[in-house]
């Protein structure tokens, strides 16, 4: 197993005991829509990856066309509607529907539909942005469509895979997009919920929404929060204590590093209830120490070091609440929060009436910030604590109080 951070894994870097997730997924898509929801760095991205993964391995038995869109950086429209054109036309095999896409496509554009086989190739990529440059969202849609209803002549279900949607929602208000984020977000969801709608008794096409910012939250922002009842939810669980355990010693064992039982049982404690991402940069803290056999006392002192070192693993938890906390008063709150739950767990009320009561924050804004934080990764509602606040890994409880230095 290769210890791989900030990107998706798949295959044998993928942990056995959460194949369960893409099971599920394979099951839940097959007849509805899904929104897969975790706090960032859980793996939501992965499992989407494994799935497609396992899917093509089947070759001839697999019963789904799958289409993966990346929207990360995707700022309008415009942009999401001419990846999204791409990736239908890639639905489809020219030699076996090429008279009927040629007709469809000639319908809408002329201009270049004699030369979909050439899709990909860089002079058609300009041509097609050229031609479609001045589309409005009304126009893209109508171009759309019919791609979406020659899903029927397909003998496999299409899914289209949206990661970092709602992400890319949110980049709509930065300037660039026409409509603005509340009317952009408006229409496209309202469009993909008709696509879906259009759709569900035939199960010819499901959508797979997934990304590193609330979906549910940002529709709730633009005043929509009933968009998406109609799709169903997959919910990326921590680690158990079992997976921790696991994962430490594959990881340490693809370095040719021996752990003792009370080094990996440290370790288990610091990962366990978390993302796998804990787990991960705490073997290569392992590996960067260049120690083959670790017991308790190397263990505490790699761990201390990589606290206080400033790894960049953690380092940009800091840096990162500063871009998505919008108001310096709502900073500092955030900040309060977490240099508070450093020191226990606390319930959100008698935390808010202990700790921010007094700064006149309205208890309507502190759980947005809460809810912000805890979909970002750093805390949780803990089951095991009655539903207190907590952290969401005591690895990075630790460096937060290295970091407000309180310990």
């Amino acid at each position: 197993m290769e210890n791989i951070t900030g990107s998706a894994v798949v295959a044998g870097d993928y942990l056995q005991t959460r194949k369960f997730l893409v099971d599920e997924l394979c099951k839940l898509v097959t007849h509805h829509s899904v929104v897969i929801e975790a706090p960032r760095r859980f793996g939501k991205t992965s499992v989407i990856k494994e799935f497609v993964r396992q899917d093509q391995e089947k070759g001839g038995e697999s019963r789904f066309f799958i289409r993966f869109m990346e929207l990360e950086g995707v700022e309008n429209l415009d942009q999401f509607c001419l990846k999204l054109y791409r990736e239908l036309i890639l639905l489809y095999d020219f030699r076996r529907y090429g008279d009927w896409l040629k007709t469809v496509l000639r319908d809408s554009w002329n201009a270049v539909a004699a030369r979909v086989p050439s899709i990909g190739i860089p002079e058609f990529e300009l041509e097609l942005r050229e031609t479609t440059r001045n589309l409005d969202f009304t126009a893209w849609k109508e171009r759309l469509t019919p791609l979406f209803s020659g899903m029927s002549k397909l003998d496999k279900t299409v899914v289209i895979a949206f990661d970092e949607f709602p992400d890319m929602l949110q980049n709509f208000a930065s300037g660039t997009e026409p409509l603005g984020f509340i009317k952009a977000t408006d229409a496209l969801t309202a469009w993909l919920r008709s696509i879906r709608q259009e759709f569900s008794e035939t199960a010819s096409c499901h959508f797979v929404f997934c990304g590193s910012v609330n979906l549910r939250k940002t529709l709730e922002d633009a005043g929509i929060s009933k968009r998406m009842n109609d799709t169903e939810t997959l919910r990326v669980p921590p680690m158990t204590a079992d997976e921790a355990r696991t994962l430490l010693i594959l990881l340490s064992q693809s370095y040719g590093i021996l752990l003792e039982p009370s080094a990996l049982d440290l370790m288990v404690e610091k990962t366990a209830d978390g993302p796998p991402y804990y787990g991960q940069i705490l073997v290569k803290a392992l590996r960067d120490s260049r120690i083959n056999e670790i017991g308790l006392e190397e263990i505490q002192v790699i761990y201390d070091t990589m606290l206080r070192n400033g790894d960049h693993d953690l380092n940009h938890f800091d840096s990162r609440l500063a871009a998505y906390i919008p108001t310096q008063q709502e900073l500092a709150c955030s900040r309060v929060i977490l240099r508070t739950l450093c020191h226990d767990c606390w319930h959100e009320r008698e935390l808010y009436e202990t700790v921010i009561a007094e700064s006149r924050l309205d208890y309507a804004v502190y759980q947005r910030i809460l809810d912000r934080l805890i979909y970002e990764g750093y805390i949780k509602r803990s089951i095991a604590a009655a539903g207190k606040l907590s952290f969401i890994s005591p690895m990075l409880r630790d460096w937060w109080s290295h970091k407000a230095g309180i310990h």
